[in-house]
């Protein structure tokens, strides 16, 4: 009588089957037009992220919510007030994962990693390129009729679309404009804009190192009066 396998050895002798290969999640399609100004490819771009080909790939593919969040970012906020200053507006920092916001040293809170924030700059020749003469004067009118002062003679181009924001408050739906560091009042290193479905704040604040590291809230007219003399 043939001796019988011992269990130890049968269990041996089970083949266990292979484990499926985990699927890849699907890579997004960058080249999505948001708006007739912006693309999806410069809402998520990165340059922290670029060092890095694991985290290139996880900042560029966020989640379907973060997405959504994104279109209505620029639908309510980024697209008008790109038409209404008509001049390009390029994206420093759009959505960021929660990698990149930490190595950036973003807020645990901030609106950037739901997508539903952007650090906006003009060009540097926005302030003396004449096809953008009659904006300039346009805002520096519309400011100095607001606040009955002048607007400062150094403010950068930054400081054009921080103000463009602020008189278009109320016609945009923005949680916050920030200006945010640069060399003082009417200087911003970049503009900072927010928008969400789930709040509707239209915040003005100002940090830098002329608030002390520390952000100031102020209205419409206290903003502008600061970048005046």
């Amino acid at each position: 009588m043939p001796k019988r396998k011992s269990k130890t050895a049968r269990r041996r002798s089970v083949r266990t089957a292979a484990p499926a290969p985990r699927a890849a999640p699907p890579v997004l399609d960058l080249t999505r037009v948001l708006s007739p100004h912006f693309t999806l490819k410069e809402m998520v771009r990165s340059a922290t992220a670029e060092r890095d080909t694991v985290l290139k790939r996880e900042q560029e593919n966020p989640p379907e919510e973060v997405v959504g969040c994104l279109q209505y970012l620029v639908a309510a906020a980024l697209e008008p007030m790109r038409v209404g200053i008509a001049a390009p507006v390029h994206i420093t920092s759009g959505y960021r994962c929660v990698r990149v916001n930490e190595l950036v040293g973003g807020s645990a809170t901030s609106q950037h990693c739901r997508g539903e924030a952007a650090d906006c700059e003009l060009s540097p020749s926005f302030v003396t390129d004449g096809a953008t003469a009659a904006m300039r004067a346009t805002i520096r009118a519309a400011v100095e009729q607001r606040t009955g002062r002048s607007v400062r003679a150094d403010v950068d181009h930054n400081f054009y679309l921080f103000a463009h924001v602020c008189l278009h408050l109320n016609e945009l739906d923005v949680d916050q404009v920030i200006h945010e560091y640069g060399d003082g009042y009417g200087r911003p290193a970049w503009v900072h804009v927010a928008a969400s479905r789930r709040q509707d704040k239209r915040q003005i604040l100002f940090i830098g190192s002329y608030t002390d590291g520390q952000y100031i809230r102020l209205s419409v007219d206290e903003a502008l009066a600061r970048c005046c003399t």
